[in-house]
């Protein structure tokens, strides 16, 4: 009380000083040229840091807005198209479905216009074709394939700022068109100077390290303001992967080292093939290697015009992601079809290239064990092991929504067996239509379960999403070759963890029973696939 009765006096003995001073003309005067000397020094550095049109676009304060505004019009369009509208009802469904499209095209639009990690996040979303409806996930597919490019200039900049060399020293050719672009780079095909050698030059957008703080903030802030209109809606675990993740990703030379321990950890698959890194041209922010010929794995009339079988594809693909998962325990996180090659070569055989290395995981022997141990109760199955491996990765009560999350299969097929019997229309609407009806579940179940398991979701679902494009969905190659790495997985493990020799001996005497079983299984499943084959050349004839 005395110290605000001291503050109430003080103010009231110095209001009348206060008040002569701002009729003064001195205070004017130098209030006046403080705002002169601070507008001209934020005028400086603003044309310090612009050097065209599109920095203009670029800056902070108006990708913030940008973003603020997308956001306030999406939520504005669900509070009023939905007002008054019946529910449940037909007309409820129309009108939901209808908002969901627009408020897509916005999203891209956003996406389009603020790039970087806008880009990142969108194909992120779109990947989770499990929890987010039809309307965003097609919408925003384009954005694997179709990322907004950097100009020429742009990148000739970065290129010889961080390699403090003139372009055409390095290079005796550079294409002006890249031949690919992602969210945080672009690729041109270039050839050395020195060696004459075609290599692939990956060049990252100029603004986008520049930006990310921003951006990352301001979808912090959108998250939280959309989590507190709409509560069943969480996608704040989103978030903190963009940001845990991005700085690795931001820097290539981290890719460069990936790549190289990617070769020495996979270096027994015939089939795989990384490229070489070209250390002497490369920088946090260029990365030069070795140009790979190919095409991109998901178009289909590429691999039918060179007789390259689609399924022996998705088998190759699949044991690469097993053996990373269960076996190595060394993830390659963002598998989509723009990182992964296919070519034939003259010899005929058909190798896998891997591109972008730039975000690994690295999985722990105790969360392999783990996770080998729920995939063999998906497959057996064993509802009662799927509850207890589930509440051990802390999901709980939510364990069968854990397990479809997991599998991308109803529960029914889980509980019957999701490698006894394919996808179907049926459970496909069925699955979409619990999506819709589940989501404030399924964000719980996605902020429960362990860290690991959203990278891995994401390079399921991709994997997934490739097998479908390749007409492979519905075979068991995928499976096959998964239950062989969970099989070898969880028995090398359990050995090295045995408590004496016999139980080891029987340990490994288990591994060669399974084994065999998944071999024999395998080699069935292959000639049943040739048999209607056969058959058809057969009556042909």
């Amino acid at each position: 009380a005395v110290k605000i009765r001291l503050r109430y006096n003080y103010m009231a003995a110095s209001r009348p000083l206060l008040k002569s001073l701002s009729a003064s003309p001195l205070r004017r005067k130098l209030l006046t040229g403080g705002a002169i000397v601070m507008g001209t020094a934020a005028a400086v550095e603003l044309y310090r840091s612009v050097d065209c049109l599109e920095d203009i676009r670029q800056i902070g304060l108006i990708r913030f807005g940008r973003a603020a505004c997308t956001v306030s019009r999406v939520v504005a369009d669900y509070k009023m198209s939905l007002y008054g509208v019946p529910y449940p009802s037909d007309e409820y469904v129309t009108a939901l479905k209808a908002c969901h499209l627009r408020c897509a095209v916005r999203l891209l639009d956003l996406a389009a216009a603020n790039g970087g990690v806008f880009v990142k996040v969108g194909q992120h979303v779109a990947a989770l074709e499990y929890l987010i409806p039809k309307e965003y996930t097609k919408t925003l597919s384009v954005l694997m394939n179709q990322a907004p490019e950097s100009s020429l200039e742009d990148v000739k900049g970065v290129v010889e700022e961080d390699l403090n060399q003139k372009m055409d020293e390095m290079f005796s050719e550079f294409s002006c068109k890249p031949v690919g672009a992602a969210s945080l780079a672009q690729v041109h095909v270039a050839r050395l100077r020195e060696t004459g050698e075609k290599v692939a030059v990956k060049v990252q957008h100029r603004r986008v390290k520049k930006n990310a703080r921003t951006d990352i903030n301001t979808m912090q802030l959108m998250v939280k303001i959309t989590d507190l209109i709409f509560p069943d809606f969480k996608l704040q675990w989103l978030v903190d992967e963009v940001k845990k993740n991005l700085p690795l990703e931001l820097d290539f030379l981290h890719e460069a080292a990936n790549a190289e321990k990617m070769r020495v950890l996979f270096g027994h698959l015939p089939f795989l093939k990384i490229p070489t890194m070209k250390l002497s041209h490369s920088s946090s922010r260029v990365l030069t290697m070795e140009f790979c010929e190919g095409e991109h794995i998901n178009k289909v009339e590429f691999l039918k015009e060179n007789g390259i079988d689609t399924h022996d594809v998705c088998r190759k693909l699949g044991r690469l992601i097993s053996e990373m998962i269960f076996q190595r325990g060394y993830l390659h996180s963002d598998p989509h079809p723009g990182n992964i090659l296919v070519n034939k070569k003259k010899n005929g055989q058909v190798e896998i290239v891997v591109l972008d290395h730039g975000l690994y995981l690295t999985i722990e022997d105790s969360f392999r064990k783990l996770y080998s141990q729920l995939w063999l109760a998906l497959l057996k199955p064993d509802q009662d092991e799927i509850k207890r491996v589930a509440n051990e990765m802390g999901v709980g009560e939510l364990y069968g929504l854990f397990a479809c999350i997991v599998t991308r299969r109803s529960w029914k097929s889980v509980t019957s067996g999701i490698n006894k019997r394919s996808m179907d229309e049926k459970e496909k609407k069925e699955l979409r239509a619990y999506a819709v009806t589940l989501i404030p579940q399924i964000s719980q179940v996605l902020q429960r379960m362990p860290r690991e398991m959203l990278l891995i979701l994401k390079t399921n679902d991709l994997l997934r999403a490739i097998e479908h494009q390749l007409g492979s969905a519905n075979r068991s190659d995928g499976y096959i070759e998964m239950s062989k790495c969970v099989v070898s997985s969880w028995h090398h493990l359990a050995i090295q963890s045995a408590k004496n020799w016999r139980e080891s001996i029987c340990l490994r005497l288990s591994l060669i029973y399974s084994m065999s079983r998944l071999i024999a299984y395998d080699y069935f499943l292959r000639f049943n696939s040739y048999l209607p084959l056969a058959i058809q050349y057969d009556s042909c004839m």
